[in-house]
């Protein structure tokens, strides 16, 4: 899984060495993050035993694995789908349109991912056999490159009160044996959570190549040429989610959101969860909740996204990023909110297209609400430099200023960079920094916290293998798993 997810880094390697400064006029679309008190406060933690805690402790799934199965490939398509939407409510339907390569018959097993006394998920429904068909092939917008499907539903998930939110997997299974993964958010607004998870499923959708077949494919990266190449100059201008994931259905990157899910649930905090749109759409509020926190590489975000964010941010609520390259793509929805635009070229356009600006470039810099940004690709591993070791965040790690914790550093790096402007707070740490090599030079990661006005901390953890080393036994550090629930437990009380 980590060739995968280091080839998904690579593929968002557009921005080497030290950011560009805002040069642009101001977006006048976007009137910047609100710098006044959100109309809502979060409020206080529901009593009793947290929902998600009584959740885990019922029995998990016996040999759950993300990998082993045998699985479909795009090129084949034995077997693939994709679900109506990112996220459900209890109440609701999920409907899943699925194809098989010839007509046989398929289930449809649904886990939700947490701890589980260690099973890292646990089997919740299991549909019944169900009559598959080849679904017609995928068209192609011939103004964006947007790939997308039009199948009939196969299945429709009924979300009943015992389907606790969380993010949920649904293992296709066809009669011959193959495989894919369809993942979803169960959300529930009505959860007195003390934290929110927004799960990155923009992000996914921009790297989703689905069909990697050598002739249809094509993200907000590259696209297959008449030759077969896969090439930037072939990229989407948009991208949507009515198709599968490709490869086993686990979006690239996503296999480390799993990994924190199931070790956040495992600390036994209060948590419920949603995706993306949610965020855009307005069917999650941010300010209801003690802490937003955002687990994966969050790239892609939408205005209203944003001004959700920052309004909670002034009402009360701590934000956690708990990666690096969060809010760099400024995009907007189509289609209800199935479709994302990021148009980085004019091609495949019929005609000129202005190229969508990233935050900084539309002089809105995503370090004026998190405090860091983006910096660079990281060449290999490094490890995390601490500093300010006598601060509450790395209370009981036993670490010091300068101490190394190993392989941190991974993917993509943020810096509080200099020249930038930085957001309103009453108070700044920076709680690592750490040297790494990019292309033979040597730049500087950053691990942020400050504090605003309003009371809400946000942090910022500045690398994509903060999570990798939280949940990955082979990299698992004590210090960083300490630390991390330090913060948990600071900004969700």
């Amino acid at each position: 899984m980590l060739g995968a997810v280091g080839a998904a880094v690579l593929l968002g390697g557009e921005a080497c060495g030290r950011p560009s400064q805002p040069t642009l006029p101001a977006d006048p679309h976007y009137p910047g993050d609100p710098t006044g008190p959100a109309p809502t406060t979060a409020p206080a933690p529901g009593s009793g035993r947290p929902v998600t805690v009584a959740e885990n402790a019922r029995p998990g799934a016996a040999g759950f694995r993300l990998t082993g199965h045998r699985f479909s490939t795009d090129e084949r398509g034995e077997i693939a789908g994709y679900a109506h939407a990112t996220s459900v409510a209890p109440g609701e339907q999920l409907a899943f349109r699925v194809s098989v390569a010839r007509p046989q018959r398929y289930q449809i097993t649904i886990f939700r991912v947490g701890h589980y006394a260690g099973s890292g998920a646990r089997a919740v429904v299991v549909s019944p056999w169900l009559d598959g068909i080849r679904q017609a092939a995928p068209d192609v917008d011939p103004d964006t490159g947007a790939v997308s499907c039009a199948w009939r539903t196969g299945w429709r998930l009924t979300v009943t009160p015992d389907l606790v939110s969380g993010l949920y997997l649904a293992l296709l299974a066809s009669a011959s044996g193959q495989h894919q993964w369809i993942p979803f958010v169960v959300r529930d607004p009505a959860q007195r959570a003390a934290a929110l998870m927004v799960l990155p499923t923009s992000t996914w959708q921009a790297y989703n190549g689905w069909p990697m077949d050598g002739r249809t494919g094509a993200n907000l990266y590259h696209g297959y040429d008449a030759a077969g190449r896969w090439t930037t100059a072939r990229r989407a201008r948009a991208v949507s989610h009515d198709r599968p994931y490709s490869g086993n259905g686990i979006p690239q990157l996503a296999a480390h959101d799993i990994g924190f899910v199931q070790w956040v649930e495992g600390q036994g905090l209060d948590v419920t969860y949603a995706t993306s749109e949610d965020l855009h759409t307005g069917r999650v509020d941010p300010a209801r909740y003690r802490a937003v926190v955002f687990p994966g590489h969050d790239e892609y975000w939408s205005a209203p996204m944003r001004q959700a964010v920052a309004m909670a941010r002034n009402g009360g609520t701590s934000l956690v990023f708990l990666a690096a390259n969060n809010c760099y793509w400024r995009v907007e929805y189509g289609t209800g909110d199935r479709l994302v635009r990021c148009a980085k070229s004019s091609v495949p356009a019929s005609g000129p297209t202005p190229a969508t600006t990233k935050w900084r470039s539309a002089g809105h810099p995503e370090q004026q609400l998190i405090g860091a940004q983006y910096v660079s690709i990281v060449d290999g591993y490094a490890p995390l430099m601490v500093r300010a070791g006598d601060h509450w965040f790395w209370a009981g790690t036993g670490v010091r200023d300068g101490d190394l914790i190993p392989e941190v550093v991974w993917g993509e790096a943020d810096q509080r960079t200099p020249g930038v402007p930085q957001p309103d707070a009453v108070e700044r740490t920076l709680l690592a920094d750490s040297p790494y090599s990019r292309q033979g030079a040597t730049h500087r990661q950053h691990t942020h916290l400050y504090r605003a006005s309003s009371g809400a901390w946000v942090f910022i953890a500045g690398s994509l293998g903060w999570t990798r080393v939280l949940a990955d036994p082979a990299a698992a550090d004590p210090r960083l798993a300490r630390a991390t629930l330090n913060l948990l437990q600071r900004v969700m009380r």
